[in-house]
Order: C-alpha cells, then structure tokens, then sequence
C-alpha cells in the first residue's frame, strides 16, 4: 500500500508541472447538417492553427463519435453526442484570452482572395448544432510521449467519483496496469482528466474523464494476486464509470 501512495505522490508532483486546461465541448448535430458541421470545422481549423501561432491556444481537436457514449440513464431528455471538440490551453489565463472575436480577423486574412467577405461571414454564422454542453477541465494525467493524429481511436469513458481517494485509486493502481499494456502494445496512451467546470445543461455529477488510444491489438492482464484484488475492488467501488464513447480524431491543429 505504501508502494502505491508514493507512486501516487510522484506523479502528483509531475503532473501539477505539467497541467493543462481545456475546454471540451459536446455537440448534437441537427438531422442532415453532419456534412455542414464538418465542412464549418475544416474551414476553421487553419484559424485555430492561427490563434496557436499567436499564443492563444496550445491545441485544438474534433472527435466524431463511432458508437457508446450514451448517458440517457443520467438524463433521459439528453441526447447522445456526435461530436467532441476540446480546445487545449497551458492555463487558465491563456484560455481566457482566447476570444472567439478574433477568428473572423483570423478568417478574412487566411480566406483572402479565396473567398469573399460575404461568404466568410456566411460560413461562421452557420449553425448546424441542435445542441452543446461544455466542459472546462484539467488534465491530472496523459502518457508523455503520446502525439495524437488525425485517424486516431479514442476511448472516453465518463466517471463519476463516489469517494475522495478516486483519483489515488486511478494514478496509483490503475494508471500502472494501463502502462504495462501499453508496453504490451496494446494502447498508446492512457489519460485522465477532472471536470473543473461545466454548463448549466451538462452532465453535473460527472467528475472525471478517463481516455485511451487502443492500437487494435488485443492485449491481456496479469493474474493479480489478492492483494492486488481487494485494492482493484475498493478502486471500483470509488466510481461508477458510465457508458464508454469509442471516438475518431477528424480535425487537429497543434
């Protein structure tokens, strides 16, 4: 157990070096507008390669939704996502001064003598979503050396913390068993982020966001001794982990 807690310190300690914020953002997409949507996405990805050269944001990226993620037992009268879209930023302060004022400034300078100003204002005006619930949330852990591209599968699976020692259970024991499997091959990242914030029309009792990029490999768990059992079923019992959402990376700027 003690070997547990002290992992659990040292990455504490990396990760308050290494925190980031971000807004995540969960749209319902009006019957028949997917095509637009998408389409209003790539036109602002080079815009927010324009605010990441400026300062403004470290990262921005779009996930489509491939199959899960239905958190109707929370809510009934919600509807599932179609998409995620997380804009990632170093601090608070750098989200703050993120103003989505400055991208039709961003649009006419990348858009010029490609499109008139009309149709630029055209295209930012349109909305194909029925709906959004936002997240601001802060990154506790995501293995280092993990560089997402467009392609990529993610797994988001949403939690809800039932007890204090949640996020020791996860970075102490969890976190290390997802690690041999990325050794394995198995996955290439593993991350877990806690919800800071969120819209009056979210999901309230969701704290956490656990994510994983599997490989398509399949991979195996060790045997665990019983110990390790009677550890792994209190960590289960510190969360309820709701309905995994399998994910595809379509849009990065980075």
């Amino acid at each position: 157990m003690k070997k547990i807690y002290l992992i659990t310190s040292l990455f504490f300690c990396t990760l308050l070096l290494n925190a980031q914020i971000a807004t995540m953002e969960a749209y319902v997409i009006k019957d028949g507008m997917t095509g637009d949507y998408e389409a209003l996405e790539d036109f602002v990805s080079p815009l927010k390669s324009m605010a990441i050269k400026e300062g403004n944001l470290q990262a921005w990226m779009v996930m489509k939704r491939k199959s899960g993620g239905n958190l109707q037992e929370i809510d009934p009268q919600k509807k599932v996502a179609d998409y995620l879209v997380f804009n990632i930023y170093k601090d608070e302060a750098q989200m703050e001064a993120d103003s989505w004022k400055a991208y039709p400034n961003y649009a006419y300078s990348h858009y010029k003598n490609k499109m008139s100003k009309k149709n630029i204002d055209k295209m930012m005006s349109t909305n194909p979503k029925e709906s959004a619930r936002t997240y601001v949330i802060e990154n506790i852990y995501q293995t280092p050396n993990y560089r997402p591209k467009v392609g990529d599968a993610i797994n988001m699976a949403p939690m809800e913390a039932l007890n204090e020692d949640y996020e020791q259970f996860e970075l102490g024991f969890f976190m290390p068993i997802w690690s041999k499997i990325i050794e394995q091959g198995g996955l290439r990242m593993w991350g877990l982020a806690r919800v800071k914030s969120s819209s009056d029309n979210s999901y309230k009792n969701l704290t956490h966001f656990v994510f994983q990029n599997p490989t398509g490999m399949e991979y195996t768990f060790e045997e665990p001794t019983f110990i390790e059992q009677k550890v792994q079923e209190m960590g289960m019992a510190s969360r309820k982990m709701y309905d995994m959402a399998e994910m595809e990376i379509i849009f990065l700027a980075n």
